[in-house]
């Protein structure tokens, strides 16, 4: 491996390294106390190190955002696109979403203490809208393509898509609290799959 490679294959695992420990942070004390001395502490590096790798807080705030969704995109994508119907992607997609958050409590904890803090920076307020927007769009063309193949019945998309990101928001919880996973999984399912039907004529 060339050096210049070797050097930006070791920064890559550094920030990456970073990154993990803030998620790590974030979901034991909140956004707020996650200051870039703790998460430097965390690390075993001076506040220096952090700086180096992030132009400040709110950019490793924002790689952190970036990094979950990646990593529920790596988890959700490879079942999503086995899908032979939009139905099959709805179902995969509530359902291993809850599989998701039992799978990487540590990470969901981080994104979730994001989501519900008042961050007052531009940033990361723009991060978390990019992804919570483009994961809301994804799945309205899951809804919007099963209505034009008479899939699922007539409704209005952006509601029903906020209804299922809202009962998977309370997944979360259930299952940062300890609950069963499948079950839940398996009774979210059910309902998104009655409440999308095509109605008998």
């Amino acid at each position: 491996m060339p050096k210049d490679d070797a050097t930006s294959f070791i920064q890559l695992a550094r920030r990456g390294q970073l990154v993990e420990c803030a998620i790590e942070l974030i979901a034991e004390v909140g956004l707020a106390q996650a200051s870039t001395v703790r998460i430097a502490q965390r690390a075993g590096v001076s506040r220096g190190v952090l700086t180096y790798h992030f132009r400040d807080r709110a950019d490793l705030v924002e790689q952190v955002i970036a990094r979950v969704y990646d990593l529920g995109a790596e988890f959700l994508l490879p079942r999503m696109r086995a899908a032979t119907s939009p139905r099959e992607s709805l179902l995969l997609f509530i359902g291993g979403s809850v599989e998701l958050y039992a799978a990487h409590p540590v990470h969901m904890a981080a994104l979730a203490a994001i989501f519900g803090a008042s961050t007052g920076d531009a940033g990361v307020e723009r991060a978390r809208h990019q992804r919570h927007s483009q994961e809301m769009l994804d799945l309205g063309r899951i809804l919007h393509e099963g209505q034009q193949r008479g899939q699922f019945r007539q409704f209005d998309v952006t509601v029903m898509s906020r209804t299922i990101r809202g009962a998977l928001d309370a997944a979360l919880a259930h299952i940062a609290a300890g609950g069963d996973v499948e079950p839940y999984a398996t009774e979210l399912r059910t309902i998104f799959d009655a409440a999308t039907r095509t109605e008998p004529s």
